[in-house]
């Protein structure tokens, strides 16, 4: 809600007129200075409300995946949050049902409208690099690592918990936007906080989900990618993507923050016996790092998610991460999955 209402309100063509949340006296002091008139406390009353036309879910991927096909069923456009489903047949059955209602569904995958990620998608894509020779991902954080933190579905990798589906989802989504098909996926998933208090009772309770993945990735045809992410180390080293190239390496780098959108930073090296005009080339398709931020990390690009989404509500061309995209993730991850069992 921090970021979907905010992101929302900003976008001409939305009129937010009604949350929705369990704690109904939390919804309603969000709504109040908000101007929102009207609250509801299930999501199926939301999908009982005939005034309401677009639904943005915060929910935990378990209750999402029923939540959209009974709300696609009720006429409702979609904005979900990633990854889609606790599994691939519960994302499947969302696509299937906004896809027989004929509804408009977008998943956030914010990475996709970051300045840097959109100038390194255009530079990989033009091909002025060359073939990619190999890649590295590391989003290594600390954000988990406090044990007195409370068991909740984030433990739980049935509910769709874990850092395979919260986080490590990110990065499936922007190397296969930018690279292609992921053909083979081998993880290695482990918990550094192996118990949390139970919320209620205050007695540890073990955590049924991965903090810490170690994955080595072939993007078709033949492309090696290992990927380190976890949320539970003892110092945050922020995020970076290095892909090399024939003719050079291209970097995205960042800093520790509690917005891990935020802060971005696109490098190019050029190879050694590279053309000398290559860096000015690379320089003038990197056209996106060059926009001024107007909004907090999280909240700009959950906006330009919005912005996207609103466009294809509209039937025009858009960029927004579609229910396929989402699904084909869920495809990925429990490829990565699958390696372990």
């Amino acid at each position: 809600m921090n970021a979907l209402l905010p992101a929302f309100q900003a976008v001409p063509g939305f009129a937010v007129t009604a949350l929705c949340g369990r704690n109904s006296a939390i919804i309603r002091a969000a709504a109040a200075p908000a101007g929102i008139g009207k609250t509801h406390p299930t999501w199926e009353a939301l999908a009982d409300d005939p005034t309401i036309e677009v639904v943005a879910l915060a929910l935990p991927p378990l209750l999402q995946s029923q939540a959209v096909v009974r709300l696609a069923a009720a006429g409702k456009h979609l904005f979900c949050e990633k990854p889609l489903a606790a599994d691939l047949a519960g994302a499947r059955a969302m696509f299937d049902g906004v896809t027989a209602r004929q509804r408009v569904a977008v998943v956030n995958f914010g990475f996709r409208m970051i300045e840097a990620f959109r100038d390194f998608h255009s530079i990989t894509r033009s091909g002025i690099l060359g073939a990619p020779q190999s890649g590295m991902v590391e989003w290594l954080l600390a954000t988990r690592r406090d044990p007195s933190m409370s068991w909740n579905w984030k433990s739980d990798a049935r509910q769709g918990g874990g850092t395979l589906s919260m986080m490590t989802s990110h990065v499936f989504d922007y190397l296969g936007w930018c690279f292609g098909e992921i053909i083979d996926a081998r993880l290695q998933a482990t918990s550094l906080v192996p118990a949390r208090p139970d919320g209620f009772s205050g007695q540890l309770k073990p955590v049924a989900a991965d903090d810490s993945d170690n994955l080595l990735l072939t993007i078709a045809p033949n492309l090696p990618v290992s990927v380190t992410v976890s949320t539970a180390l003892s110092v945050s080293q922020g995020h970076r993507v290095r892909v090399w190239f024939e003719k050079g390496l291209l970097e995205l780098a960042n800093s520790p923050s509690d917005d891990f959108h935020d802060g971005f930073k696109l490098t190019f090296h050029p190879a050694k016996h590279s053309d000398p005009a290559l860096p000015e080339q690379v320089r003038q398709l990197a056209v996106c790092s060059q926009m001024a931020p107007f909004f907090p990390g999280r909240i700009r690009v959950t906006r330009r998610v919005v912005e996207q989404f609103a466009l294809a509500l509209a039937g025009q061309e858009h960029r927004a991460p579609t229910l396929a995209d989402g699904l084909r993730v869920q495809s990925w991850i429990e490829l990565a999955r699958q390696s372990q069992r």
